[in-house]
Order: C-alpha cells, then structure tokens, then sequence
C-alpha cells in the first residue's frame, strides 16, 4: 500500500486497485455481465490473443488442421507469445463474417473470460471505457467478487503457464499481453 493525500490534504493508505482498504473497487458490489453474441471483443483495438499448447491443439482440431497448419494460416509472432492473427481494423481471424466467433466452442481462455481482464477492471474508469464499446458489460446478471477474484486468479495462472509453455521468463502480465 502506499500513502495518498486526500481532498483534506490528510494521508491515506490507498490500495493495489486504488481503494482506500486495499480492496479492488468493484469488491462491493461485483459486477454485471451478460455476453450478447455482438462479437465487438473480437474486433476494433489491436491486441494478442494467446494461445497455450493445448489450446492451439484443440482449436487446430476443430478446424481439422493440424497444428502447424494453424500456426501457418492464423498465428502471428508478432506479440510475445503465440497469437491469432488479425485482419485490418483489429479483426481476429477467426471472427466470421456472420458476426460469430468461428471456434467459439474452443477459443482460448482470453475470450472465454472477457471482460474480467485485469486491465479492464484496474479501475472504474478503464471498466467504463470497456462499455462504450461492450453492450454486454454493466449488463445481464451480477458477477460476484468471489466470481471475479475467481477468473483474475484463472489470469494470473495462465500468464504463469504461457511463461512455462512458451519458455518465457519475467515480464508481468501487462506488459506481456500489451492491449489485449
């Protein structure tokens, strides 16, 4: 914690998260989330969206490529670990031209936990910017901090394994996944 001066000029200790316990600022109340099927997470700002080794197997298999097919045809290098390529705009390859995800059923865990980032809920602002472009946040049914805590503890976990499966050392989680 660190110390921060308040509108009185007094000192408070303010949190990882910016509160003044310590405590993340949506552990109050949680929040609401409801995926609409709009596909707007999977298009606009440019971003990596990581694989493991045996996402990257179970997605080649629904493709009925192998992996190297898939590595060839959709990944890039370009981020630090394995990432699905994008199309102009920030497109991922894999967003179909119906508005779906085409490996919906297996697509790696940075979708499937979508908008529970830790850089989208850092602070309200940055879960607020989110919105404006997510009609499914703020939205649907209420996310309890347990559940939240939950899929941030699931982030940390496969920053660690990203780091083992791809033999990458150090670098915290977001300054190795950028802008995703």
């Amino acid at each position: 914690m660190t110390a921060a001066e308040n509108s009185l000029g007094e000192h408070e200790h303010v949190g990882p998260r910016g509160t003044s316990q310590g405590q993340p600022w949506w552990a109050g109340e949680g929040l609401r989330f409801a995926c609409l099927g709009c596909g707007r997470c999977c298009r606009g700002e440019s971003g990596g969206v990581f694989m493991l080794p045996d996402e990257e197997q179970r997605i080649a298999a629904a493709l009925g490529l192998s992996v190297d097919e898939l590595r060839k045809r959709f990944e890039t290098s370009r981020w630090r670990f394995p990432s699905l390529r994008e199309r102009s705009g920030g497109e991922c390859v894999m967003h179909g031209s119906d508005g779906r995800c085409g490996i919906y059923a297996v697509r790696p865990l940075m979708c499937r936990t979508w908008p529970f980032w830790p850089e989208l809920l850092e602070s309200p602002h940055a879960w607020a910017e989110a919105a404006r472009h997510c009609p499914g946040m703020n939205e649907g049914p209420l996310w309890t901090p347990e559940q939240i805590a939950a899929v941030l503890s699931e982030h940390e976990e496969y920053a660690r394994a990203l780091n083992e499966a791809w033999n990458k050392e150090g670098e915290p989680w977001s300054r190795a996944f950028g802008n995703c």
